[in-house]
């Protein structure tokens, strides 16, 4: 996010945006920071809170003017999953509520900020519980050009990213930023079995790849950290848990930096 001219393109179809592809429970997610190598992703136990479809998009700075980005198509239940969107952009001032592919609105506002950093840019939490799915399922959020800040007029940086938990309807979130490495977030408090999905949204290093690693259980499914440029960073990661409990996670981030937290239970 230091507002500096897009020298390469990392995709071919600017108009939709780069992308890690979603996936279904226990499938691979290989992505370049890792070596292409298999990531076993938590599942679904029938009866519990689990992890459903998934996907994370984002447009680089001076990358694309298309007034939209959407998630990659995802297969989702056909009704009644959670699904938990956390946004990223330049613009502080252009987060909006976003929109589905099947008709659920509105999707609840659970808070935004701004980084210490970067005034001019935040980060934004959404949920729509009971949701409307099937196949081809995609998240939106508008994109387009910056109106504020240093970069105005500019085609704005921007990254979403959307996570489907299955049999669970009730949500609570944490938020911080941690600006002293590893980074930790605040906790999220449940009442029995939870599905916690953890945003890190990194603001360090945009010439250099970058990755962040989750601990304390929890497993990454999407990232684009490794990329460079000015892009708005950020990497998502579940845990399931059987019982109620306070619960947080640790990243550890190569290079270290600081970075917005965001956690969320669903149960």
């Amino acid at each position: 996010m230091t507002g500096e001219l897009l020298r390469t393109l990392a995709c071919v179809a600017l108009a939709a945006g780069c992308g890690s592809q979603t996936l279904k429970p226990d499938a691979p997610n290989g992505v370049p920071d890792d070596g292409g190598a298999p990531i076993d992703v938590p599942g679904h136990t029938p009866g519990m809170p689990g992890l459903g479809g998934h996907g994370l998009a984002y447009y680089k700075l001076d990358m694309s003017s298309a007034p939209t980005i959407s998630t990659p198509a995802m297969t989702t239940q056909g009704s009644g999953s959670t699904i938990i969107v956390s946004v990223g952009r330049g613009d502080f001032t252009l987060l909006r509520v976003p929109t589905d592919s099947k008709g659920n609105a509105p999707y609840q506002d659970l808070g935004k900020h701004t980084y210490g950093l970067y005034p001019e840019s935040g980060t934004a939490l959404y949920a729509f519980p009971g949701a409307a799915g099937g196949a081809g399922f995609r998240v939106t959020t508008n994109a387009g050009l910056a109106v504020a800040g240093s970069n105005q007029g500019r085609p704005d940086e921007v990254t979403i990213a959307a996570v489907e938990v299955v049999e669970g309807t009730q949500v609570v979130s944490s938020w911080i930023e941690d600006r002293s490495p590893p980074n930790t977030s605040n906790s999220v408090t449940t009442t029995g079995p939870a599905t916690l999905i953890a945003f890190w949204w990194g603001d360090g290093f945009p010439h250099t790849p970058q990755s962040a690693t989750p601990g304390d259980g929890f497993t990454r499914i999407d990232t684009n950290a490794y990329e460079t440029d000015s892009f708005v960073q950020c990497a998502v990661a579940v845990k399931n848990v059987s019982a109620a409990g306070t619960y947080d996670v640790t990243w550890t981030s190569d290079p270290e930096q600081g970075a917005q937290l965001w956690l969320v239970a669903v149960q």
